[in-house]
C-alpha cells in the first residue's frame, strides 16, 4: 500500500496510542519477543513526527529517543523483518549515537506494526549488545511477524474499545441531555418503539395522570383518556404506526385530581438514514384552558354577531377589520368584504366626519376613550342615520395599540320616541298654561264683579304669573323647548323663581349673594331643585306660616359655587324626615348626575338649611 507521511501521523494520532499509560498486554508480548529471540533487549516502538516512542521496553531503561536516534524509522520502510546483524558496519546506522556511545547496541531486528488500513506506524524489535552474524532464525524471524500482527491487531481493538467508550458516554450524555430536555419542558414527553410500545415518559406525565412510574407503559396509556374519546384516540394511533403519518389528536386526559382535562396528543416519527421508523417522539399539552378561552370567545363572538347594536374594529391605520351584521344591515353594506375597503371616516355624514377628525379621534388618543351623538351615512341611499357613537383603542397583548373599537347605537328609534314624548310634553304644557290663564281669567272675573276683590286678585294673578314662569323651568324640555337663558345668571333665575311665593309685595325669599351666570341644562336643573324646595317650605317649612322666610345665598370660591337655602319663622323640627319624597330623590340625582355636584340637608331644630355644591364650570352647560 502506497501512503503519505502525513496519512501515517493521522493514523497514529487517531489512534492516541503516544504518550498513553503502561498496558500490561504489550509488556507481554515485548517479553515474549526477547525470549523468542534470545536478546537482552525489546521494544514496542511508535515513530512520531520528531521522536520514536516506546510502549513497552525490556532492558532498555528509557521510554522514548529522538528520531534521528531511531533505527524503526528504516524498518517501517520495509515489507519483511529488517534485521541488520552488525549495527556498526551498516552506512545507516554506523554513526548512531546508540551505536556509537551508550548502550553501544549491535544487533537489530525489527517487525513492522502496521494499522488496519496497512499503513507502518512503528516496530516490534529486538536489539542485543552482541553483533549477530547470522541474524535471527526462520522460526525467530516468523515469530517476531506474528508478535506484530498481534500488537497491530490490539491497537485495533483499543481503539475500537476507545471508540465504543466515546460512543458510550456520547449516548449516555444524550440520554441525560434528553432527559433535561424533556422535563424542562411544559409538555408531557413520551417515546415509544417502532412498534407503539410506549417505554419512556417525562416527570410532567407522572405529575399530571398521578399514576405510578412505569404503570403506563406499553397499551396503559388508553385508559388514561376519557372513555368516549378512547376508541377515536386509539384509531388513530394505529393508523400513525400503520402509514408512518403524524400522529395528532384531541382528547381528555385525566388529572390527578381524578377530573378529564382536554389534551393535545402529538407524535412524530424518527427516522435512520434508510427512512426506518427508529421510535416515536410524542408530547401532550394540556390545553384545557385554552379551549375554555375558546369557548368564552364564541360565546363572545355570538354576542357580537347578535347584538342589535353597532360593532366595529379597525387596525391602526382606521381601517376596518370587522363588523357584525347588525352594523352591516344599519348603514347598507352587502357583506364584509365590502366593509374590509373602508375606513373610519367613510361612515359619517361630512358635517361629522370632520367632528371625527378634529375633535374625537385626537380624544380618543389622549383620554382613552370618546362617546356622542353624530350621524352616520347610509351607504346605499345617503340617508344619515342618528346614532350614539362610543369609540375606543383596542391593544395587542404587548400593550401596543392595535385599532380601534365601537359599540354605536341607533338612536332613530328614540328619536322618534323623543320627539312624540316632546310632543306630549308640548300638550300637557300648554294645558297647565290654558289652566293658568281659566285661573286667572277667573280671578279677573271676580275681581269686576266684586271690587273688594279686585286687590286680592291682582295679587293672586301676579303670582299665577310667576308660577307659570316657574313652570316654563322645571317642566320636562328638549333641546327645542328649552326656555331661552341668554345672559342668565343663577341669582337672576331664583328670583325669578321665588317671585311666585312673595306676600302683600314682601320677598319671603330673600336671595343675595355672589352671582354667576348659567347654562340651559343648569338653569333647569336648579329650577327643577329650587321650585321642589319651595314647594316643600310652602307645605312644611318656613313658607307654611305668615312670619316665616327663606334666605337663599350664593357664594363662589372661583372652583365651586355654594347655594345655602336657610327657613326660619316656620313649625319647629323635631326631627329628620323617616322618608324621601319623588321629589327629593329626583333632586339629588340631578345634582349628582346633570350637575356632578352634591346636596346636603341640615334639619336643625329652627328651620331646614339646604347646601347645594355644584363645580363653577358646571354651571355654564
Amino acid at each position: 500500500m502506497r501512503w503519505t507521511e502525513a496519512e501515517r501521523l493521522a493514523e497514529l494520532r487517531d489512534l492516541g496510542i503516544l504518550d498513553s499509560r503502561p498496558d500490561p498486554a504489550y509488556d507481554d508480548l515485548a517479553r515474549i519477543a526477547a525470549l523468542v529471540c534470545a536478546t537482552p533487549v525489546a521494544l514496542v516502538s511508535f515513530v512520531d513526527e520528531t521522536r520514536q516512542w516506546f510502549k513497552a521496553e525490556i532492558g532498555f531503561g528509557c521510554t522514548e529517543t529522538p528520531l534521528d536516534q531511531s533505527i524503526c524509522a528504516y524498518a517501517l520502510l520495509q515489507e519483511e523483518v529488517l534485521i541488520i546483524p552488525d549495527l556498526t558496519a551498516d552506512p545507516r546506522t554506523a554513526a548512531n549515537p546508540l551505536v556509537t556511545g551508550e548502550p553501544r547496541i549491535r544487533f537489530y531486528a525489527g517487525a513492522v506494526i502496521r494499522s488496519a488500513a496497512g499503513i507502518p506506524l512503528g516496530s516490534l524489535c529486538v536489539i542485543d549488545r552482541l553483533a549477530r552474524p547470522d541474524g535471527l532464525t526462520g522460526a525467530q524471524a516468523a515469530t517476531l511477524t506474528a508478535l506484530a500482527r498481534q500488537l497491530s491487531s490490539l491497537l485495533e481493538y483499543r481503539r475500537n474499545l476507545d471508540h465504543i467508550a466515546i460512543r458510550e458516554a456520547e449516548i449516555e450524555a444524550s440520554e441525560r441531555r434528553f432527559r433535561v430536555m424533556t422535563s424542562a419542558m411544559p409538555q408531557m414527553v413520551w417515546t415509544t418503539l417502532p412498534d407503539g410500545y410506549h417505554d419512556y415518559y417525562n416527570d410532567r406525565w407522572y405529575a399530571f395522570t398521578g399514576v405510578p412510574h412505569g404503570s403506563t407503559d406499553g397499551e396503559g396509556w388508553n385508559g388514561m383518556f376519557h372513555p368516549d374519546d378512547q376508541a377515536r384516540a386509539w384509531a388513530r394511533w394505529r393508523h400513525s404506526l400503520a402509514t408512518g403519518e403524524p400522529y395528532e389528536v384531541e382528547y381528555r386526559l385525566r388529572h390527578h385530581t381524578g377530573v378529564y382535562r382536554w389534551t393535545l396528543g402529538r407524535a412524530m416519527p424518527i427516522r435512520d438514514a434508510e427512512g426506518r421508523i427508529e421510535r416515536w417522539f410524542g408530547t401532550c399539552t394540556d390545553i384545557e384552558d385554552l379551549k375554555r378561552a375558546e369557548a368564552e370567545a364564541r360565546k363572545l363572538a355570538a354576542v357580537v354577531e347578535t347584538s342589535k347594536d353597532f360593532i366595529g374594529i379597525t387596525d391602526e391605520t382606521e381601517q376596518t377589520v370587522h363588523l357584525n351584521e347588525a352594523a352591516l344591515r344599519l348603514v347598507g353594506l352587502p357583506d364584509l368584504a365590502a366593509a374590509r375597503e373602508t375606513v373610519i371616516a367613510d361612515y359619517f355624514t361630512p358635517a361629522s366626519q370632520r367632528i371625527v377628525n378634529e375633535v374625537v379621534l385626537p380624544t380618543v388618543r389622549r383620554d382613552g376613550w370618546w362617546e356622542g351623538e353624530l350621524a352616520f351615512r347610509h351607504f346605499a341611499t345617503g340617508e344619515p342615520i342618528a346614532v350614539l357613537y362610543n369609540i375606543f383603542p383596542v391593544r395587542d397583548a404587548t400593550g401596543a395599540p392595535a385599532g380601534y373599537a365601537t359599540v354605536t347605537r341607533d338612536l332613530r328609534e328614540s328619536k322618534r320616541a323623543e320627539e312624540a314624548r316632546d310632543l306630549l310634553i308640548r300638550e300637557l304644557s300648554h294645558r297647565i298654561k290654558n289652566i293658568f290663564a281659566v285661573v286667572g281669567g277667573i280671578a279677573a272675573l271676580t275681581a269686576r264683579s266684586d271690587p273688594a276683590a279686585r286687590s286680592f286678585a291682582e295679587a293672586f294673578r301676579e303670582r299665577l304669573g310667576a308660577l307659570a314662569q316657574a313652570h316654563e323651568y322645571v317642566r320636562p324640555h328638549s333641546p327645542a323647548s328649552a326656555p331661552a337663558v341668554k345672559g342668565q345668571t343663577v341669582l337672576g333665575l331664583m328670583r325669578l323663581i321665588m317671585a311666585a311665593y312673595a306676600q302683600d309685595g314682601r320677598e319671603r325669599v330673600v336671595v343675595e349673594g355672589d352671582d354667576t351666570p348659567i347654562g340651559e341644562r343648569t338653569a333647569t336643573s336648579l329650577a327643577l331643585i329650587m321650585h321642589e324646595q319651595a314647594t316643600n317650605a310652602v307645605k312644611y317649612g318656613g313658607l307654611s306660616s305668615e312670619t316665616g322666610r327663606v334666605l337663599l345665598v350664593g357664594r363662589s370660591d372661583g372652583a365651586h359655587y355654594d347655594l345655602t337655602w336657610a327657613e326660619a319663622g316656620g313649625p319647629r323640627i323635631t326631627q329628620a324626615p323617616s322618608r324621601r319624597g319623588f321629589g327629593t330623590v329626583l333632586a339629588e340625582r340631578s345634582v349628582a348626575g346633570q350637575l356632578d355636584g352634591t346636596l346636603e340637608h341640615d334639619w336643625a331644630p329652627e328651620g331646614l338649611v339646604m347646601r347645594l355644591r355644584v363645580p363653577v364650570a358646571n354651571l355654564r352647560f
